[in-house]
Formats: C-alpha cells, structure tokens, sequence
C-alpha cells in the first residue's frame, strides 16, 4: 500500500481499474462462451451445435451483466477475508519490505519482524522493554505461530520520539504508518461505527 514498493498493486482483484475491469469482464465472457459451445457441441457432435451453445451462453451472461464477474470474484473475497486473513499484511510494503499488519478492529498490529526489517536493524533483547505494555504474542490476538506484535500507534510513537526520529528512514516509515495504516484503519472504525448507530 505504498509508492516505495514499486511491484505493489493496490486493486490486485481489479474491481477499480475501468479498463482492466472491462477486460476480466471480457475474459470471463470468452470463457463462458467456450464452455457453452463445449458442452452443446459434445452433446450434438457438430459445430453448428457449439456454436449455437456460444451465442447463447454469450446471450446469457450479456443478460446476466456484471453481477456473473463478481459472483465468481466473491469465493476470491471470501477466500483473502476469511482463509488468507492472517497473511494479509503481505499487502503492506515499505522501501521494498512486506510488512505483516494485523487489524483485531480496536488496534492496529505490526510484527516484530516487520519492523526490524522495515528499519534495516538487527533483532535485540531490549525489544519487549523498549514497548512495554505495547506487545503482544500472535497466540494473544489469535494469530497462527509465534512471533511478537507490537501496536502500530506505540512504533508511530517511539519514531517520533527516539533521538534518531530525523533520520529520514524513519520518517518515511512513520510517515508511512500514518497515511497507509493508522489513517484507513480509523476511517473504517468510524464507518462502522456509524453503520452500527444507523441500525438501531
């Protein structure tokens, strides 16, 4: 979610790209076609058969419009949401790094990993203490593995307070942090917060 990550594509579905949109819809019309001309011209053994069976399977999803493509991108959605969840932070990237970033939809979370790698320095013992009260083991927020996470509100903190908070690595990232995660992940809290008060 960064522009320091030159490989990262933020619609990597395309659902908001029109013309990458219209050519999946296109893909997905040609492949429905082929099916439909498969199936009648295995069932009438001509070519008149198949193509019969293009057309009208191309008539259908034609009827059946945009809703067809996002039925079948929907197990995709449900797939990253629900079965790839825990590795979502790949979708995070910083100076060319993954960052792993977990949302439990009161905080922000980045692993420990992450931030060693996202700041170029090496693991130390004085991790835990230099974030006291601000970590917590994957097991804790009920993540897969071991590992630590610390808050991404406490990182943004500790950047912006240490005696090398000028250095301009460390700007960028608690730049980074503060556009590309803290930001949207308030603005989806107030969304939802919203839509809970407008139901009731």
């Amino acid at each position: 979610m960064s522009d320091d990550d030159p490989s990262y594509d933020p619609d990597p579905l395309w659902r908001n790209s029109p013309v990458k949109l219209a050519l999946l819809h296109l893909a997905f019309y040609g492949l429905y076609m082929a099916l439909g001309a498969l199936l009648v011209g295995v069932v009438t053994r001509s070519w008149f058969g198949a193509g019969v069976g293009a057309a009208v399977a191309g008539l259908l999803i034609l009827l059946a419009g945009t809703t067809v493509v996002d039925g079948l991108l929907a197990p995709i959605e449900w797939l990253r949401r629900g079965t790839l969840a825990p590795s979502e932070g790949r979708h995070y990237s910083f100076a060319g790094q993954a960052l792993r970033i977990h949302d439990d939809g009161r905080e922000c979370w980045i692993a420990d990993i992450s931030i060693h790698r996202a700041l170029g320095v090496p693991r130390d013992a004085a991790f835990k203490a230099r974030f006291a009260n601000q970590w917590r083991e994957s097991a804790e927020l009920g993540l897969r593995g071991q590992g630590l996470w610390v808050r991404v509100s406490a990182l943004h903190q500790h950047l912006a307070e240490a005696p090398d908070r000028m250095n301009p690595r460390r700007v960028r990232l608690r730049t980074y942090l503060d556009r590309d995660v803290m930001q949207p992940a308030a603005r989806r809290r107030e969304a939802a917060r919203l839509e809970r008060a407008g139901g009731r």
